[in-house]
């Protein structure tokens, strides 16, 4: 055998021993119940996944890059960061998981003292003859875009997009609001999860925000994140040309991506 040959195999071999999966369950600390739609993978790798109803998780982790960033991110809980060599030392594949709930301390605004008006912001297309959607179906992706905001404060009220095919029955996924750090999605916006089961084929979708208290001071992102498996159908939102940029990132933890030159569909009614 031709020693390039040889050495390309031996390269192969090893890249692949190199790769292990981890398959665990995330339970609350206190409780010990299981922890549904936990977002786990490796910081900014596109390496990542969501626990399933039970709790139950299975990632692909390269054991060779022992300093990256292995997290663990759920709303409502403390984020949990190791590097690959502390979690192989500290976990064994089947093994659970613990997060910490995380107490927050509530901002409010007092409603009746303001003479609120009311505004759209984002993009209200509702153009059926061009469409766009996730990048893939992997867990964890996610698909959103950037709210400009010049009033302070603005309250959202509901999020709207116009679906132009839906071939899941039913749908499921999680809105997500970021602040922005740098111009790209940093830190939760929201204290409790807002999950969407839906079968709605076409047309546009509403989402009622109001009992979520959720106000913002700043630009900020809000977007789709696919968490469950639910099989490889088509899913697409109405799009234009060259009005505005889509925001996202292929996995839980992945690295965010701006797409420039593709508006998305996505607009919030808010007050303000």
């Amino acid at each position: 055998m031709p020693l390039k040959l040889l050495a390309s195999l031996l390269i192969c071999m090893s890249n692949l021993y190199a790769q292990n999966i981890f398959q665990g369950t995330i339970a609350d600390r206190e409780t010990k119940q299981s922890i549904a739609f936990v977002n786990i993978g490796v910081v900014n790798q596109n390496t990542g996944t969501v626990s399933d109803l039970n709790g139950f998780f299975s990632l692909k982790i390269n054991a060779s890059k022992k300093e990256e960033t292995i997290k663990f991110s759920m709303i409502g809980y403390e984020n949990y960061t190791l590097n690959t060599t502390s979690f192989f030392n500290e976990f064994n594949s089947g093994d659970t998981l613990y997060l910490r709930p995380e107490v927050f301390e509530l901002s409010e605004i007092v409603l009746s003292e303001k003479k609120w008006r009311s505004k759209t912001l984002g993009n209200k297309t509702k153009s059926k003859s061009m469409s766009t959607g996730f990048t893939n179906n992997e867990l964890g992706n996610e698909i959103g875009i950037i709210i400009p905001v010049k009033d302070s404060p603005t309250v959202l009220e509901s999020f709207n997009f116009q679906v132009n095919e839906n071939q899941y029955k039913p749908l499921v996924f999680r809105v997500n609001i970021y602040t922005l750090k740098n111009g790209l999605p940093d830190r939760s916006l929201i204290y409790e999860n807002i999950i969407v089961k839906t079968s709605q084929k076409n047309g546009m979708m509403q989402i009622d925000l109001r009992a979520y208290n959720i106000w913002v001071e700043e630009d900020f992102y809000i977007g789709l994140e696919w968490i469950q498996d639910l099989g490889n159908k088509s899913l697409l939102f109405s799009a234009d040309r060259f009005s505005g940029s889509i925001v996202n990132r292929q996995t839980s933890q992945g690295k965010w991506n701006i797409v420039k030159g593709l508006g998305l569909g996505f607009h919030v009614k808010v007050k303000y």
